[in-house]
Formats: structure tokens, sequence, C-alpha cells
């Protein structure tokens, strides 16, 4: 999948419009969202995909690098697994079975992108909404970035999302919060089970989820 600094040209592009301000109105946010969106090289897939649908732009000529029929036909078993609120203790507790019984949806997704998380707690508001889902693809502990978004299995904590602010004198993970009421969480990598980069957020509508 592109970089989410070519997708905002070509939406731009696609839609006609000269500037970020236009394409920020059309999207319903703040023109410092969208400067955060290519700085962060994060993407809200529910509202891009919104625009798209009402302004009839295929998402596969948005999203992807190349665009031919049997990229076209293979997006369409691109399934992503929803682990929803409700379901991070199964996964927590057994995560090959929870994966296994997951809805799933279908996005157009060039990245190797097969599960996404909802979050439940408000740490990373206005960035994540609370009930929204992360696309997370997963990633290993060294090769974490500073000051991206990552969502962890964590050892008496469970599922959990934060920023990367740094790797202390410790030798520990110090993750920061986007929303200021919450503080600053160090880890112990040790205390870590599992490690995804969250590639986008969104707020699926119930009729976008689909059986196994």
């Amino acid at each position: 999948m592109l970089k989410a600094t070519e997708v905002i040209r070509r939406l731009k592009q696609m839609l006609d419009y000269k500037n970020d301000l236009q394409l920020a109105q059309v999207l319903e946010i703040k023109p410092n969202t969208l400067s955060t969106w290519k700085k962060r090289e994060s993407l809200d897939y529910n509202k891009i995909m919104e625009v798209c649908r009402n302004h009839k732009i295929d998402l596969n000529t948005l999203f992807l690098a190349e665009s031919n029929s049997s990229l076209t036909k293979n997006m369409e078993t691109r399934r992503v697994k929803m682990i929803a609120v409700d379901q991070h203790l199964a996964y927590f507790l057994n995560p090959e079975k929870c994966y296994g019984t997951a809805p799933a949806s279908v996005f157009p997704l060039e990245e190797d992108i097969n599960i996404a998380f909802q979050i439940g707690i408000e740490n990373m508001y206005p960035t994540i909404k609370v009930s929204s889902y992360v696309l997370a693809q997963k990633t290993k502990i060294e090769e974490m970035q500073l000051w991206q978004i990552y969502l962890l299995v964590v050892e008496g904590r469970g599922i959990i999302c934060y920023r990367f602010k740094e790797l202390n004198a410790k030798g520990n993970l110090l993750l920061q919060s986007d929303n200021d009421v919450f503080g600053q969480l160090e880890l112990n990598p040790s205390e870590i089970r599992e490690v995804y980069s969250v590639r986008g957020a969104f707020m699926p509508a119930i009729k976008n989820l689909i059986g196994n």
C-alpha cells in the first residue's frame, strides 16, 4: 500500500483539489490533522473510504501502487480479522483460537495486514477514538520507530495502544498517550508478548463485517 503522503496527493488529484484545505474540508477534519497524517504516515481509513464512496473513487486506484486485473481480484480475498473489545481477553488467553473464530472485513490493502483491534480506552484520543479499530501489522520490538503508534499484548495488562517515545537508560520502552489525561507507561521488553504497528484507524459500520 502507498504511503500516506502519496494517498493524500492522489486523493486531491482525483477530487481536482488544489490544496490541503479543500481536502480537509471534504474529509471533515482540521488542516493540521491532515498535516499530522503526513508526518506520522497514518490515515483515517473510515473518513477516506466515505469520501471515496460519495465521489465514486475506486479504492484500488487510490491505495495501490499498481492496479491490474489480477491485483484487483486478489483484493477481494484480503480479509482483515476484527478483534472487538469484548474479545480482547479471549485473544490474550488463546490468540490462535480467537483469531480463527473472529469475523473479518475486506480492505484494499497491499501490505500484509490481516488483523484489526478495537480500541476500548481514550488514551490515544483524539488520534484514535474509542470503539474504532486499528489496522495492525505484526512487527518486532527492535523494529519499533520513535513516535509511531503501536498496539501491544502485554503480560498483566492485556491489549494496549500507545505511541513509542523512547528506549530509556534501563532498556525499558517508554510509551506516550496522545490524551493528556493519561500519563506515560514504562514497560520492560520481557513483559511484551506481541507488537503490532498501527497502519490506520477506522470506525466500521456493522454491515461491513462478514463471516469467516
